[in-house]
């Protein structure tokens, strides 16, 4: 056995000199989850201005963006050269390379490569070694954040309400991020029902992405049951760590088209009374 262990010695040190080798010359990656989108840049050192190529791989098809930031990206589009950023679609496959031009972030590093769809809600990043950076140090960011702006809701349920069958309310609202860091996707919440019993849990879309400082719109439709007169109540929460954003807003139906059609079927049935009524006389 002890002679077996020797000679098998020489040939375990040249595989894990192989190894070694294979991860220092091997391109960094991160965000490259199994199951999630991940981007990969090659091994630096980079320079500003430099033209790289990046692999995308397991993203949605449509479009990607990719930026540099500085500070790690901890306060999202603040710390990114977004008006540098490049654009490239990705098939359905999922895998893509795209050329890239590191443009210099606005603030010191550590620098990282930000990749995202439109909407934020797939997103990846890798470290960049990046050289030639002259930019001040990020400022101290504010927690991240939303404040409900507005908020409506109307009914645009058409002819079938007009009936009371089941229709549909219109909920509108903006949402505003006064923080320095981007929101993206939290968690949404959507009750339906009578006032103060709002217990239909309706789907709610996705928040996407609030970017640092912007304001976002959103049209949502909640449908609902047959109803008669009377008023619905919309309960919503949206779950921003530590500060969670809550609303209740109220949308009246009017089904006048079902006292309408009472009054038409009760003259109908009058005329029809009177009508057998005058021959007899």
């Amino acid at each position: 056995m002890t002679a077996r262990i020797r000679a098998g010695a020489p040939l375990a040190a040249a595989v894990a000199l192989a190894l070694a080798l294979a991860l220092a010359l091997a391109p960094t990656a991160a965000g490259a989850a199994e199951d999630g989108p991940g981007v990969t840049v090659p091994a630096g050192p980079l320079r500003v201005g430099q033209r790289v190529l990046v692999d995308l791989d397991g993203w949605p098809a449509g479009t990607a963006q990719a930026e540099v930031c500085g500070n790690a990206a901890r306060r999202g589009a603040l710390d990114c050269a977004t008006g540098d950023a490049t654009h490239a679609q990705v098939p359905p496959s999922g895998r893509a390379r795209l050329p890239v031009l590191l443009a210099a972030p606005p603030v010191a590093c550590p620098c990282v490569l930000r990749v995202r769809t439109p909407t934020g809600t797939a997103a990846a990043t890798a470290a960049l070694p990046l050289a030639g950076v002259d930019a001040p140090p990020a400022a101290p960011g504010v927690p991240a954040a939303l404040t409900l702006e507005s908020v409506r809701a109307d009914d645009r349920s058409g002819p079938r309400g007009w009936f009371g069958l089941p229709g549909e309310l219109a909920l509108g609202f903006t949402l505003r991020n006064p923080g320095t860091e981007d929101v993206t996707d939290p968690p949404f919440t959507l009750l339906v029902g009578p006032p103060g019993r709002a217990r239909t849990i309706v789907a709610a879309p996705a928040v996407g992405t609030v970017a640092a400082g912007a304001t976002r719109d959103y049209r949502v439709t909640v449908p609902t049951g047959a109803a008669p007169y009377g008023r619905y109540e919309i309960d919503g929460r949206i779950e921003v760590p530590g500060r969670p954003v809550a609303f209740t807003v109220e949308a009246a139906r009017r089904p006048w088209g079902l006292p309408v059609a009472a009054a038409v079927l009760t003259a109908a049935l009058l005329l029809a009374r009177r009508g057998r009524r005058a021959p007899a006389r």
